[in-house]
C-alpha cells in the first residue's frame, strides 16, 4: 500500500493505537517519539498519557514513559534459532501450499536479515542462486517487517547503518526508511517493491513475541509480472498471527529479536542446499 495512513480516530482507537506503541519499546520513550509513530499531535499523547499514568496504566520516568510493570527485555540470542525453526516451519508450509510463490523465514542477526528457511518453485531456482542468505534488513520486507516490530532496534539501525543500495529501488535514506516502517506498522505488513531482488516484489508479516515485539518474519515473493502480494496479505497476516500464538504456547524465547547481536559466522542457506531470497 502506498502513500500515508490516516491518523486513528476516536478516543479509544487512539488508546489502543498508544498502548501498543508502548508495548513495543524495551525502554522508556518520550513523547515526541509516540507522537511521530503514532500520526498522534503531542497534545493529544500528553493527554491520553497522563490519563493512563493515573489510572496506573503507565509509568513515567522524568519525561519518559513505560507500560507499568514492564518487564527487562533479554533477546531470545542465536543459539535458540534452531527451536525456533522447528516451531514456524509448519507455518512456513501453509503459506508456500496456499499461495504457490516464493516464502521465507528470517529472523535479524546483527543488521542482517538471515534467512533460516525457504521454499520456493522451481521455475524460480536460478533467482534463488542469485541472492543470499544475508542481507541488510532494509533491503527486504522481512526485514523491514522486523525492524516494523522492534522500534528500539529500528531506531539503533536508523542511527548507526549505512544504507547501502542492493537494487535501483532500495530505500537510500533513513526519512524514507523510518516512513516506510511506520506505515508497516499501521498496515500489519511491510512491503517489498523490487528492493532486494530486480525483478521481484513481495510482502511479510512479524511472528510476534509477549511483548509485541517481532522474534521472526514470514515473507512472500515473486516476480513483478504475475504475482500480486495484496491478493495474498490477509493469509499471510493470519498465518502470522497463528505462528505468534505458535511462538506464545510453545514459550519459544521471544522478548525481541536478536538485532544489534554480533552475527553468526556460519551462513544459512535454504532446504536446496541454495541461498534464499
Amino acid at each position: 500500500m502506498h502513500g500515508h495512513q490516516p491518523p486513528p480516530r476516536g478516543v479509544a482507537a487512539k488508546l489502543i493505537v498508544l498502548l501498543h506503541e508502548l508495548a513495543a519499546h524495551r525502554e522508556p520513550v518520550g513523547v515526541t517519539h509516540l507522537s511521530r509513530r503514532t500520526r498522534l499531535p503531542k497534545s493529544t499523547v500528553h493527554r491520553l498519557l497522563a490519563d493512563l499514568e493515573a489510572g496506573g496504566v503507565v509509568d513515567r520516568t522524568g519525561r519518559r514513559y513505560a507500560l507499568a510493570g514492564t518487564p527487562v527485555w533479554h533477546g531470545p540470542g542465536p543459539q535458540h534459532e534452531a527451536r525456533l525453526h522447528k516451531v514456524l516451519k509448519p507455518f512456513l508450509l501453509e503459506l508456500y501450499q496456499g499461495t504457490g510463490h516464493v516464502v521465507t523465514l528470517a529472523t535479524a542477526n546483527g543488521h542482517m536479515a538471515r534467512f533460516l528457511d525457504v521454499l520456493y518453485p522451481r521455475r524460480f531456482t536460478d533467482a534463488i542462486l542469485r541472492t543470499a542468505a544475508s542481507v541488510p534488513l532494509h533491503c527486504t520486507a522481512t526485514g523491514k517487517a522486523i525492524l516494523a516490530y522492534d522500534p528500539a532496534a529500528a531506531e539503533a539501525y536508523l542511527r548507526e547503518v549505512t544504507l547501502v543500495r542492493l537494487t535501483r529501488n532500495t530505500i537510500g535514506t533513513r526519512r524514507e526508511l523510518d516512513r516506510d516502517l511506520v506505515e508497516a506498522r499501521l498496515r500489519g505488513v511491510a512491503l517489498d517493491r523490487e528492493e532486494h531482488l530486480p525483478g521481484f516484489w513481495g510482502a511479510a508479516a512479524p511472528v510476534l513475541g509477549g511483548r509485541g515485539t517481532a522474534v521472526a518474519a514470514l515473507g512472500l515473493a515473486g516476480p513483478v509480472r504475475g504475482f500480486q502480494p495484496a491478493e495474498h496479505v490477509a493469509q499471510l497476516r493470519a498465518i502470522a498471527r497463528a505462528a505468534s500464538e505458535a511462538v506464545l504456547r510453545l514459550d519459544v524465547p521471544a522478548g525481541g529479536t536478536t538485532a544489534f547481536r554480533e552475527p553468526e559466522r556460519s551462513a544459512q542457506t535454504g532446504p536446496d542446499g541454495t541461498d534464499p531470497p
